[in-house]
């Protein structure tokens, strides 16, 4: 019995250390299938300014398999007023199934013009997602 537990304990560990020890993902993972298990958190970390007018901001994913946690942050590279730095979206997977997680740069303020960049990952979630990563 204290057997099991220990190795039940130690599994629970080896799952977060997993979870919790993956990098962010980036602009160099744009249009990348990540595949994950339920209930797993992911980060996003892109780079922008919000000094120039432009905003980060997921507009697309099915909310059914994937949840964002609390609000984007911003991290500016510097303390220099109008400084660049990095946005970072967090995530997690609540049930299987596959969705695309759409983020868009763009200036709110500007109605009719496309987004300066985009920004998509696929996210695949479940048992499954966990068997084909391997």
């Amino acid at each position: 019995m204290k057997r099991n537990i220990c190795i039940l304990i130690f599994m629970l560990l080896s799952g977060m250390f997993f979870t919790f020890c993956t990098s962010p993902f980036t602009e160099k993972d744009n249009g990348r299938t990540i595949y994950l298990g339920i209930d797993d958190p992911f980060e996003i970390e892109l780079t922008g300014n919000p000094s120039t007018g432009y905003i980060w901001e997921p507009v697309s994913y099915d909310t059914l398999l994937i949840k964002q946690l609390g609000k984007a942050g911003f991290e500016p590279d510097s303390d220099d007023i109008g400084s660049g730095g990095k946005y970072t979206f967090r995530f997690q997977t609540v049930a299987a199934g596959q969705t695309t997680l759409v983020l868009i740069y763009y200036r709110k303020f500007e109605k009719n013009k496309p987004p300066a960049k985009t920004f998509e990952l696929k996210v695949v979630s479940g048992t499954m997602g966990r068997i084909l990563e391997e």
